[in-house]
């Protein structure tokens, strides 16, 4: 079980380490560092962080998750699941319609994860990681584009 901690502006400097585990470069996550809203997900009824989740607010009615991220060790065991189901939850009770997350085209892991947790293929964000400074490669490939996914809360 997770408990949520929401992040103040000021504090965001700290979850870096988290928030590098699922985007590498700091430039890119400075981006949005100060945008929309940064979660801390330690365990419940304990102090131990186990990872991050972060959401910016698009257009009316949308939300979108930049970033989430649990540490290795705990992965695999229904974390990211609960976070996001209850991540929505959040979202739909505050009136959002939309949730959407973009990942790494050759982030299949991800996608295949994403698929499971209902979400649908929504765009394509062509030549994303061009802006990167240094290529990232996952599963042998070079990503290029990101991925857009959607789903309804």
């Amino acid at each position: 079980m997770l408990d949520y901690q929401m992040i103040a502006p000021n504090e965001r400097e700290d979850y870096l380490p988290y928030l590098r585990l699922a985007d590498e470069e700091v430039g890119m996550i400075r981006r949005y560092l100060n945008d929309g809203q940064l979660y801390s997900l330690p365990l419940a009824g304990q102090s131990t962080v186990i990872g991050v989740m972060h959401v910016t607010f698009a257009k009316q009615g949308q939300v979108e998750l930049k970033n989430i991220a649990l540490l290795p060790a705990y992965r695999g065991q229904g974390y990211g699941q609960q976070a996001l189901g209850d991540l929505k939850q959040m979202m739909a009770d505050l009136g959002y319609r939309t949730l959407l997350v973009g990942t790494g085209d050759g982030s299949l892991a991800a996608i295949a994860f994403y698929l499971r947790q209902g979400f649908r293929f929504d765009h394509i964000r062509k030549g994303f990681f061009e802006q990167y400074q240094a290529p990232i490669i996952e599963n042998g490939i070079q990503l290029q584009d990101m991925v857009v996914l959607r789903q309804p809360l």
